[in-house]
């Protein structure tokens, strides 16, 4: 009996001790669920078999489900114990969540299981792309300035060595005409002139490519003095009146007996005037109009960039030509565009006459404007300051280096804040995109998708408005090229745009939603500049802008019709 009594009290004290035990474990399991309901990383422990058997609310928010969802469904994700494994989390609807799943092995309820930790890095990898994405465009643009500076340094070595080998050309055609080599007969003179004729024309095209170059090294100089403008424009009128009327042209000088003064370069107001001339009897047929006049005006037209109050000298050219469209007016003054293109364009030339004119006109603080319509003729209009009287001395101006030309003063301070504010607006700008516009998928897709090239195209915007203050309203080297680039990055961009599906309506929607977010950047971050300055950045930048979504419209129409029929 005495054995068995202590049999009893044995087995009594075992299940006492298992009891124990067992209500420590479910104390502890309370504990430790009080603590993970309370962490800021999602929580979910894992059974053996894969199924889900906790989920704190962390976790609840990460998957976009509840705890009574989630539990009993499969993990989905490996759970292997290692380093912090990336993974991305899928919320109901498509939106997703990149995280950083963690694994540590437990028992729950008595049992082997995994505690998984997912932390949601969203926000870090978004950083970690837009920094890859900026260093990358920085890196491009540092590329493409290099590749400019090449090309420029290319083109004034071999216009110099261009130079040589005409000028011997046009000598010898000199030579051969003054009889130095014997009588020409009539056929052999005419073809002495054929090659007389062709080598000024090549000459005048290198002369213009030095110019071009040394326009983009800020080496374009002008001897700033007071002139009359009569006899500078009978000047420019005797050199094309002859070509225009062997033609068929009528040309028609409108100048006046009013005594006109402007402040500038004489020899460099006459190539502009010639340059203007030359294209308005390019493109005028026989019977048509030419006209060259001159007056003075308290103010210029709209569009035209100069600083001082006035008054103001003009010269206008008009002709009665074939024009220009309204959606070319703006490229014609890039360097070696024509308004007709391709092999089979009608008229020569390089393109580059309005270029090198218009930057010559600024240096002087003065501008071109134009005024057109297709098919019925077109005036170019030369603004310079005005004087009172001529002057007997001049100042040698030169570009970049004199403190006095007209700067585009406070163009710096709007850029630097665009480029201050990049961050913020492209957060602004991603976070409407998703919100506001009918696009494919715009939950799903990641912020370096939705971004694409607007990072290094508003910098790229900022970057010129600094250049344009830097260079005192002269193209520098990093505006050259500036129309290209944006033009380059526009094309990817609508051709990214096409392999996301997006159609039309999304790329207008996008760019609105772009011009307002710079826009407001330029309002009002930039209250304490010069108001001139803040509206004359923002027509700037609208322009770019402009021309911009329509290269991106144009290249995701091609991009699409390629895919459609591939």
């Amino acid at each position: 009996m005495t054995t068995h009594h202590g049999d009893d009290q044995t087995q009594t004290e075992e299940r006492r001790e298992s009891a124990d035990r067992r209500r420590s474990r479910r104390q502890e399991q309370r504990q430790l669920r009080s603590i993970v309901a309370q962490l800021a990383d999602g929580i979910v422990i894992v059974g053996a078999d894969g199924l889900i058997r906790f989920a704190n609310p962390a976790a609840e928010h990460l998957f976009g489900r509840s705890a009574r969802d989630l539990l009993g469904t499969q993990f989905g994700y490996p759970v292997a114990n290692g380093e912090p494994a990336p993974i991305d989390v899928v919320r109901p609807g498509g939106a997703t969540v990149a995280a950083e799943l963690r694994v540590v092995n437990i028992t729950w309820d008595g049992e082997p299981a995994r505690l998984v930790s997912i932390r949601d890095i969203t926000e870090r990898r978004r950083a970690e792309e837009r920094s890859q994405q900026l260093e990358r465009e920085r890196a491009a643009r540092a590329e493409a300035e290099a590749a400019n500076q090449a090309k420029s340094d290319l083109v004034a070595t071999m216009s110099h060595e261009l130079r040589t080998p005409l000028n011997a050309v046009l000598g010898y055609a000199e030579l051969l005409d003054l009889g130095i080599g014997g009588t020409l007969g009539q056929q052999q003179r005419h073809q002495v002139d054929r090659i007389r004729a062709s080598g000024q024309h090549l000459l005048g095209l290198v002369d213009q490519l030095l110019d071009l170059a040394k326009a983009d090294a800020g080496r374009l100089s002008v001897e700033i003095g007071s002139y009359s403008a009569r006899a500078t424009a009978d000047a420019a009128a005797a050199l094309l009146q002859p070509t225009a009327e062997a033609r068929g042209i009528k040309f028609v000088d409108k100048f006046s007996d009013e005594r006109v003064y402007y402040v500038g370069d004489d020899d460099r107001v006459r190539q502009i005037l010639v340059n203007l001339l030359t294209n308005a009897v390019k493109f005028t047929e026989a019977g048509g109009t030419v006209s060259l006049e001159y007056g003075q005006a308290a103010r210029p037209d709209g569009e035209a960039r100069v600083r001082d109050r006035g008054p103001w000298t003009y010269f206008r050219v008009t002709d009665s030509g074939v024009g220009i469209p309204a959606d070319q007016l703006t490229r014609i003054f890039q360097p070696f565009v024509q308004v007709e293109s391709g092999h089979t364009r009608s008229k020569d030339g390089s393109g580059l006459g309005l270029t090198i004119s218009r930057r010559l006109a600024r240096l002087m603080r003065g501008d071109i404007t134009v005024r057109s319509t297709a098919g019925e003729g077109s005036a170019f209009t030369l603004w310079l300051p005005s004087s009172d009287e001529p002057e007997s001395g001049h100042a040698d101006r030169q570009a970049g280096e004199q403190g006095d030309l007209a700067r585009n003063r406070g163009l710096a301070d709007v850029g630097e804040a665009l480029l201050r504010a990049l961050e913020p607006l492209l957060e602004a700008f991603v976070s409407r995109l998703r919100a506001e516009c009918p696009i494919p998928g715009a939950a799903t897709l990641k912020f370096s998708q939705l971004a694409d090239h607007v990072p290094s195209y508003v910098a790229d915007l900022a970057g010129m408005l600094i250049a344009l203050d830097e260079s005192a309203g002269q193209p520098s080297s990093v505006m050259v090229d500036a129309t290209d680039i944006h033009r380059l990055v526009a094309g990817r961009h609508g051709a990214q745009r096409a392999r996301l599906g997006w159609d039309e309506a999304a790329i207008h929607c996008e760019y609105g939603i772009l011009r307002d977010e710079i826009e407001r950047v330029v309002r009002q971050r930039t209250r304490a500049i010069e108001g001139d300055a803040i509206d004359e950045a923002w027509a700037i930048v609208a322009r770019f802008l402009e021309e911009a979504e329509r290269t991106s419209i144009r290249a995701l129409t091609r991009a699409a019709n390629a895919a459609g029929s591939g």
